[in-house]
């Protein structure tokens, strides 16, 4: 510590540390210390005031930086309702800061900012992203989250390669996508992972801190709403193949739905049905049965 800070071991102790600095002298080179709590210090985690963080926030500077300081290419601290959302209507706003030139810091740790508020009653609709796995926080409210994935046991009979036509075309068939569910609620952590279909209901006003992983060149997807739908830039003649429906019938479909990224939760051209009613609809659908809830986004 002396040769770090270039100072007699007294000060630092009495500057740094809180510690007495009187005593008695041990060796140069023998010399212990810890780090006990004094009375005035009950740890390293201490209670600040509203005016000591405001007088902070106003001359932060990030440490991480390009180039020199006379270019001023030090950044500044992320603000991520600094602007405009990036995406934003009666139902909902999504703010997010990508790893780009202009958050260098952020582009040094291959991550992506992004903070959601969805009104009460409102619904994020399907989506999910292209690359990013995506740590999200709840600062705010209550509401349900809904994640299709292919089971893991499926997934990894799926790497097999070397098996007869009879085989692959028995266990294609056997193969399950499952709706997992939870309740969300302030100080719920989960997690986004990437090309998983993820839709958000709030129950309450509900707001939502994401940290993306691995968002370079990362892009959500929709699954669902009048705009930045993927499902309806695929042409007609590939819909015909890709669903049971014909390609006619998935486009009406689409077209139902005319508000985009945020919604509201209750379908607007669905009369009111019983929990049986919606249980023998899952049935009759056989494997796709947990695919019903988060595709009823489509209105």
């Amino acid at each position: 510590l002396e040769a770090a800070f270039n100072a007699e071991f007294n000060e630092i102790r009495r500057v740094l540390l809180e510690e007495n600095a009187g005593g008695e002298q041990e060796e140069r080179g023998q010399r212990r210390w810890s780090t006990r709590s004094s009375e005035n210090n009950e740890g390293v985690i201490v209670k600040v005031s509203k005016e000591h963080v405001e007088e902070l926030t106003k001359h932060a500077k990030s440490v991480s930086k390009k180039g020199s300081e006379e270019e001023g290419d030090i950044t500044n601290p992320i603000n991520l309702r600094e602007g405009e959302p990036d995406l934003s209507n009666n139902f909902g706003k999504l703010f997010e800061v990508k790893p780009d030139k202009k958050n260098p810091q952020l582009q040094d740790l291959d991550m992506m900012l992004t903070c959601v508020e969805i009104k009460e009653g409102a619904l994020m609709l399907p989506h999910f992203n292209s690359k990013a796995m995506v740590i999200v926080v709840v600062n705010k409210g209550t509401g349900n989250l809904e994640l299709v994935a292919v089971r893991k046991e499926q997934q990894q009979r799926g790497r097999r390669e070397e098996e007869e036509d009879e085989d692959q075309e028995e266990e294609g068939s056997n193969r399950e996508v499952r709706r997992y569910t939870a309740r969300l609620k302030e100080g719920d952590v989960f997690i986004m992972p990437a090309a998983h279909p993820v839709a958000i209901n709030a129950s309450s006003e509900l707001h939502l801190l994401g940290f993306g992983i691995n968002a370079e060149n990362n892009h959500r997807i929709f699954l669902a709403g009048d705009k930045d739908n993927v499902i309806d830039q695929i042409e007609k003649q590939a819909k015909d193949l890709a669903f049971p429906g014909s390609g006619e019938q998935v486009e009406k479909l689409i077209k139902n739905q005319r508000e985009s990224h945020f919604v509201s939760a209750r379908p607007q051209s669905q009369s009111p049905s019983s929990p049986e009613k919606e249980d023998q609809e899952e049935e009759n659908q056989g494997g796709k049965g947990p695919l019903l809830s988060i595709l009823k986004a489509f209105n």
